[in-house]
Parts: structure tokens; sequence; C-alpha cells
């Protein structure tokens, strides 16, 4: 697993999807931060805690709920096209053919995914947090008297709730072993899971399903609210379910199906 998890790392540093993944969460934050500050110093637009999520420095820690569609659609595409591209240009099989075991494998692109995540997470929110600073000066979170204790309860639930529902595009594509079928497939999830537990809470009996949804908590939880601490809980559990799942099941398709 080390040695493969070596040759992953220096695959992945040289690949340009990872760059353009990572150049994003450095574009999106300081793009946003000067556009807001340009409409609030040209005609004096004031942000809004409710509606903006993030309006200064010390918000800038939910700059993964504000900007979530983009980092997984972002984060999206960079799997499909990193594990895709191994069955599009046949690699896998040479891997395989070393007697590596195909769940050592599968673990070790989820792994590479993962990380790489969260390195775009930590820097989308870092910068988030200097450029609104910035901006706006570091200011508070309206109701939240110990900061610190609010980002280490916030920031890896925020994390988790990412991580869990980017295990499932590497899933699809272990599954479909296809980069634009994957692809096609992971934003229809991503944009899908959006909207559809709406359905849910609906329907009479259904509405607990809407909670199952790693996406329901990161676009439509207000992260700013102490209320939110004690639904902790539950969050990191859907994350964990998720990630848990997708990968069995994805990792069960692959063993059985034949590479070509």
């Amino acid at each position: 697993m080390f040695n493969l998890l070596t040759a992953e790392k220096i695959k992945v540093w040289k690949s340009r999807k990872m760059w353009v993944s990572l150049g994003l969460m450095v574009v999106l934050p300081l793009f946003y931060s000067w556009n807001e500050w340009y409409m609030h110093t040209k005609y004096g637009n004031e942000l809004n805690q409710a509606t903006d999520t993030v309006i200064n420095g010390a918000t800038g820690i939910l700059m993964v709920e504000k900007m979530a569609a983009w980092i997984l659609l972002a984060f999206a595409a960079f799997a499909c096209f990193y594990i895709g591209e191994e069955f599009q240009n046949g690699t896998i099989r040479n891997t395989l053919s070393l007697g590596r075991n195909r769940m050592t494998y599968y673990v070790s692109k989820l792994l590479v995914t993962l990380l790489i995540t969260t390195l775009g997470v930590v820097l989308i929110t870092g910068l988030a947090m200097l450029a609104y600073t910035l901006a706006f000066g570091f200011g508070e979170v309206e109701g939240i008297k110990n900061y610190g204790n609010y980002v280490l309860k916030v920031f890896p639930v925020l994390l988790l709730l990412t991580l869990g529902t980017l295990s499932v595009p590497v899933a699809l594509t272990f599954i479909t072993r296809s980069t634009s079928v994957s692809l096609l497939l992971s934003f229809l999830y991503i944009m899908g899971t959006a909207f559809i537990p709406g359905v849910f809470a609906k329907i009479k009996g259904l509405e607990f399903l809407t909670e199952w949804f790693t996406e329901t908590w990161l676009m439509y939880t207000d992260f700013a609210q102490q209320a939110t601490y004690s639904q902790a809980p539950k969050m990191i559990l859907v994350s964990l379910v998720t990630i848990v799942v997708s990968s069995a099941l994805g990792m069960f398709i692959f063993q059985k199906s034949d590479i070509k």
C-alpha cells in the first residue's frame, strides 16, 4: 500500500488535473471577496450573514458551505479524470499485473482523492479568511462567543460532509470504468442530491431520508447557528456511512469487473 501511495503521489503531483482543481480553490475566494468588496465600496451593498454566509474574516471558515457546489463539482471532475484515465489508457492492467490487490488499488485512489480534496478545502478556507479579513476586517460570527471552539467543531464537520459526497464519484468511476460516463453520473448525483431530499421532505413517512444525504447538511444547514452543534454527530455519521457504503459498492463491482 505504501509503495502504491508513493507512486500515486508522484503521478498526481505531475497531473494538471490536480493543479486546475486546486487553482480553482485559490481563484474562488479571491474573486468573491474582491467582487463583494467592490460592490460594497462602489454601490454600498451590505453583506448579510443569513444570505451571504461569508461576510468577514471570521465567517471565512464557512467558505466551504458558501462554495459547496463549486467544490463538489471541481473535485468530482478531478476524481473522474484521475481514476478514469487509468481505464481509458489501460495503465490499470500494468498495475494489477504486478500482483496488486484490487481492493488496495481502490483504497489508494480513494485516499488520494480525499487527501487532495482536503488540501483544497483547507486552501479555500484559509484564503477566504485572509481575503475577507483584508476586505472587511476579521470581525466575528454573530452569536458565537468562543471562536476557537467554534472552528474546531464546524470545520471538521464541513470537511467530512465534503469527503462523504466525493466518495460517490470515486465509486461511480470504478463502477462505470469510463471517464465521460462517470463524470456525467457524478454531476447528476451532485445536482440531484441537492434537490431530491426536498421531495422526500414533502412525502409523509419519508421525511427522515432527507437527513441521509450529505449535501442536505452541507448546503441547507446554517453553520453559523449554535443549535447546529447538536447536529454534528449525526452529520459525521452520515458522512462516514456514505463513504463506507459507496466504497463497499464500488469495491464489490470493481472486484467482479473484467479489466480489458
